[in-house]
């Protein structure tokens, strides 16, 4: 069966999945991917293949509990049975949550306007084994004021070089972080990040550089340094990818 795109339907659906495993969202040769177990069912139900679109590109090992996606399928869909029939064909850590039709111009990724990730660290002497999946097991004593602090350094619009990895597919290393904070419950910490963009490893080095320099072993001394200074290599490695989640994308 070959489509006409002149009269495919746009969809949209938002995900949630246990990373673990998975080579992150997109397809890639040598391994599992969420994009490649995604297009497997589509493609089962629309009978050729199916190209989707995810709103960001989570990493190895990086979990969501939103993560937006944009299809083309020649069949009409009700959103319901839609979502049944996806749930059907995937595997159980990856989940559709939602499912509807979409306008004609919607892309999950280009009309996206920012995201929420939250990054989980097990601050308890012993791991919660309950948690192992999905927090960074750091068995230290941190600040929650001096690590909000930190966060709030990062604010604004700013270029985020120091965050990220060297060369890269981006045009731009400038994004606008609008939230940036810090909670406890028991000995789970939690840091929220909201902005327009993220860079690829971006939050992950943020969290290790914030954790860092709230403790006074940051190189460069603080946050703030390390992003005026653009400099790469003093942001240290990034925080395992297990505590990473991406909670919701904004349209």
């Amino acid at each position: 069966m070959i489509s006409d795109p002149r009269r495919e339907m746009n969809y949209r659906v938002t995900l949630a999945y246990d990373g673990t495993g998975y080579l992150g969202w997109q397809m890639q040769a040598g391994g599992r991917t969420i994009q490649g177990e995604l297009e497997a069912a589509l493609a089962r139900l629309n009978g050729a293949p199916v190209v989707a679109h995810g709103a960001g590109r989570t990493d190895a090992g990086v979990h969501a509990l939103g993560q937006v996606v944009s299809f083309r399928l020649a069949r009409r869909w009700e959103g319901m049975a839609l979502r049944r029939a996806l749930n059907g064909n995937l595997p159980p850590e990856i989940r559709v949550l939602e499912a509807m039709p979409a306008d004609d111009e919607f892309h999950a990724r280009f009309s996206a306007r920012g995201k929420v990730y939250r990054y989980e660290i097990d601050t308890n002497q012993v791991a919660d084994p309950l948690r192992a999946r999905y927090a960074w097991h750091y068995p230290y004593e941190l600040d929650l004021a001096r690590l909000a602090a930190e966060g709030r350094a990062l604010l604004g619009t700013h270029d985020f070089s120091a965050f990220t990895v060297a060369g890269g597919e981006t045009r731009t290393r400038v994004r606008t972080l609008t939230e940036a904070r810090a909670e406890r419950e028991g000995g789970l910490v939690r840091l929220w990040f909201a902005g327009d963009g993220f860079l690829k490893y971006m939050v992950r080095t943020m969290v290790a550089a914030i954790v860092e320099s709230s403790r006074g072993r940051l190189k460069v001394g603080s946050v703030e340094a390390l992003l005026s200074g653009r400099d790469r290599a003093a942001g240290g490695t990034p925080a395992p990818a297990k505590g990473l989640t991406l909670i919701k994308v904004e349209y």
